[in-house]
């Protein structure tokens, strides 16, 4: 779908995007669809994504919510009713079930730009999904909008437009950037200490905006953003690389040490995803996030 701009449309900012993209699993059972986000979309610097998960089974399917970083937005309609969730940032898997016949939208945020239209702080939704007419404003025209006789990609635009009137530029939001754009481009290998003395704040002012913004402490991030560039290059087919060669890649001491940060986030080992997938995992273990 082409996105057109007019006097009445709020525009994108024109700052840089991040390059930003998630790691997200591949479900047997389900299939997810991405939708276009050009220069000229409303949200264009604050969305990592706009995607379409859609039930292709006929049994009930758990899908892995994988900790990245961002805040997220569910719409959805089961048995006649419409729910829409906000959900917050994740520090360990997540689930959430797919039901026959499910057509769910997701909007993914780039990490610490939801402040703006959200009436909480991030760390009050970490771990969490609650009704976005409770937390966002403007939340009662969003879910008006997911009840549309529309098509999925009119809904996202529309809802895009919705959210960028409530948009507007932080103080901080220089220096959230600053911070996870240094965070990223480091693969997650940077010291909080050494992010306070480029950024020139206090380590503990750091942790203060995380939490405020993000939702999660600049460590646990930038493990985060360590555990998701690993995760690519494990399920990457053309990636021949051994586990201890992706270990020592992504700034891991050694395989054992890149285990830990598995067990911890994703409650499975590196070698049991490689082998079998997201599959492997005892999901009687983990919490639900819708």
């Amino acid at each position: 779908m082409a996105y057109f701009i007019s006097d009445r449309q709020a525009l994108a900012s024109d700052r840089e995007r991040s390059a930003y993209t998630p790691f997200v699993p591949e479900i047997r059972g389900c299939k997810r669809t991405e939708e276009m986000i050009d220069k000229g979309h409303p949200l264009y610097t604050a969305l990592c994504s706009i995607s379409t998960l859609e039930s292709t089974s006929n049994e009930m399917v758990v899908y892995p919510v994988v900790p990245d970083g961002c805040i997220s937005m569910f719409f959805y309609t089961r048995d006649k009713l419409n729910y829409a969730k906000l959900c917050g940032v994740t520090d360990s898997i997540r689930k959430f079930i797919v039901y026959p016949g499910d057509q769910i939208l997701i909007f993914r945020f780039m990490p610490g730009h939801c402040e703006s239209f959200v009436k909480c702080d991030g760390c009050e939704l970490t771990n969490k999904a609650v009704d976005i007419q409770e937390v966002i404003r403007n939340g009662q025209r969003l879910t008006e909008i997911a009840k549309r006789e529309i098509s999925i990609e009119w809904k996202a635009l529309l809802m895009s437009r919705v959210l960028r009137m409530e948009t507007n530029e932080r103080d901080t939001d220089y220096l959230i950037r600053f911070c996870t754009e240094a965070i990223l481009k480091n693969n997650g290998n940077i010291q909080v200490a050494e992010l306070a003395k480029k950024s020139g704040f206090s380590q503990r002012y750091l942790g203060k905006i995380f939490e405020r913004y993000i939702g999660i402490p600049p460590k646990t991030y930038a493990e985060i953003i360590r555990l998701q560039r690993s995760l690519r290059m494990i399920f990457d087919p053309e990636n021949k690389s051994s586990l201890l060669e992706i270990a020592m890649d992504n700034g891991y001491f050694d395989h054992a040490h890149m285990n830990r940060a598995y067990n911890r986030y994703l409650n499975c080992s590196s070698g049991a995803l490689r082998r079998s997938g997201f599959s492997i995992i005892d999901y009687n273990k983990v919490e639900s996030l819708i």
